[in-house]
């Protein structure tokens, strides 16, 4: 077989599924809504640029970008650009345009619409807080000037990840694996990188480059201390921090914890987040978030090393985990995103093994093969599917454990199939699940509801 038969497969395969997709969230509009919400994280939404974010010539994602995009001056010569999903915070100095971020591939043309739209600066400098895809690759579409682009010294193995696993990643991000990056070229990588921190000169204005593990191991904040200003990158998204997403690699609690504190001492006036609204002229708002923020994660921090060490199953310890009063009603720390019993369970990441405590799970038998060992003591599959639906109203979690193992113990059954997808889709319109929650279960249905398509032309 040829790779351009392959290839064209590959494409076929994406794009039916993409298709299963859309039509399973324009099925059900409570679905839609409770999907949509949280993947704006903060900004407007557009699904060309969502599901696109690492093509750089997909023209819808790059029309909607153009239209949708914003800029807020938030300060003399300081402006955040707003993108669908994701900000970039424009520094004018006397030499030129510092860049904060660039945004997603398609957004690279709306970022430097927007520029022009305000200054015909150069662009001098062009900072990376971390290589996410939201936030490094529009910037092919700013290098007419030739700027510097500085990163951390790991960014570039951060960025390496999606090449080496392009097919894990690409799944986990719910993007097309076509428009992976194949090799490290297929970015601007950093011309200068550096370790802890890196004070810079630009027009005569400095900008300080201070590195913290939070989000990525590679992720910073800046600094303008003449403009008593901080773009805080993923460290502050003005909701609940996406610090326990089950589909992301490592991500660093306490260190996340120590950046918030040391931009509160910053004593900032003006705050450009790389998602959500900026804080503009309110210190005082500025240092209480970002405190309450610090707080959230100490507190789930210790709760979780405290359960770990009275030696609590993993499972016992985010369970168990309940927020003082002023941080769970915080309007800031909604759940939006994550949960805070995610984040607990990213610690745990952190600092145990892959075992989960369960002394069966050390050496376990396939999952399918439990689901047959349960359904045959259960009395049969119909048998768990009946109990299953019949929990749905009063424990949806347990339908869905249930559901789980009789689609597992035999997936050539269109009607266990749809029994999933139906107890899936109650989920998340019921139980308000957060994005990241909803987004793994809808790629189960979508899963799930290609197998049962597959199955019914087979028949």
């Amino acid at each position: 077989m040829s790779s351009s038969t392959t290839d064209e497969q590959a494409a076929a395969a994406e794009a039916r599924r993409s298709e299963v997709r859309i039509g399973l969230v324009l099925s059900n509009a409570d679905l839609a809504e409770a999907l949509v919400g949280g993947g704006a994280f903060g900004g407007s939404y557009s699904a060309n640029v969502a599901q696109n974010m690492l093509d750089p010539n997909h023209e819808r994602a790059i029309e909607d970008a153009k239209r949708l995009v914003e800029t807020i001056e938030v300060a003399p010569r300081s402006w955040l650009i707003r993108l669908p999903i994701v900000n970039v915070a424009i520094f004018e100095t006397d030499d030129g345009l510092v860049v904060v971020d660039t945004g997603m591939a398609p957004g690279g043309p709306a970022i430097l619409q927007a520029i022009r739209s305000v200054t015909q600066a150069p662009i001098h400098t062009i900072i990376y807080t971390h290589a996410h895809c939201d936030h490094c690759l529009g910037t092919w579409a700013l290098m007419g000037d030739n700027p510097e682009v500085i990163a951390h010294v790991a960014a570039p193995s951060r960025f390496d990840r999606y090449v080496r696993l392009r097919g894990s990643v690409s799944r986990y991000l719910s993007q097309p694996l076509a428009t992976f990056p194949s090799t490290g070229d297929d970015w601007v990588p950093p011309t200068r990188t550096f370790t802890d921190s890196l004070s810079i000169i630009v027009g005569g204005e400095r900008f300080d480059l201070v590195h913290r593990r939070g989000e990525t191991d590679d992720q910073l904040y800046v600094s303008v201390p003449g403009r008593q200003a901080v773009a805080s990158a993923d460290y502050y998204q003005g909701f609940l921090p996406n610090a326990g997403n089950g589909k992301r690699v490592q991500r660093y609690v306490e260190e996340w914890a120590l950046a918030l504190r040391e931009i509160v001492a910053l004593e900032p006036r003006f705050l450009l987040p790389a998602h959500g609204e900026p804080i503009i002229d309110d210190p005082a708002s500025i240092a209480e978030v970002f405190t309450v923020h610090a707080e959230l994660l100490e507190f789930i921090v210790g709760h979780t090393l405290d359960g770990l060490n009275s030696r609590l199953r993993q499972d016992e310890v985010a369970d168990a985990l309940v927020l003082p009063e002023h941080l769970a009603s915080h309007p800031t720390l909604s759940e939006q995103y994550v949960s805070a019993a995610d984040i607990s369970r990213m610690v745990m990441k952190q600092y145990c093994g892959w075992w989960d405590d369960i002394a069966s799970h050390w050496s376990p038998a396939r999952f399918d093969q439990q689901a047959v060992a349960i359904c045959d003591l259960a009395g049969g599959i119909d048998v768990v599917v009946a109990r299953a639906q019949t929990m749905a109203e009063t424990d949806p979690v347990m339908a869905c454990h249930l559901i789980d193992w009789a689609w597992h113990a035999d997936q050539d059954s269109s009607e266990t199939g749809r029994a999933v997808i139906e107890l899936y889709t109650h989920r998340i319109t019921s139980m308000g699940s957060n994005t990241q929650e909803a987004l793994m279960y809808l790629d189960h249905m979508v899963d799930v509801q290609l197998r049962v398509d597959q199955s019914d032309i087979d028949s």
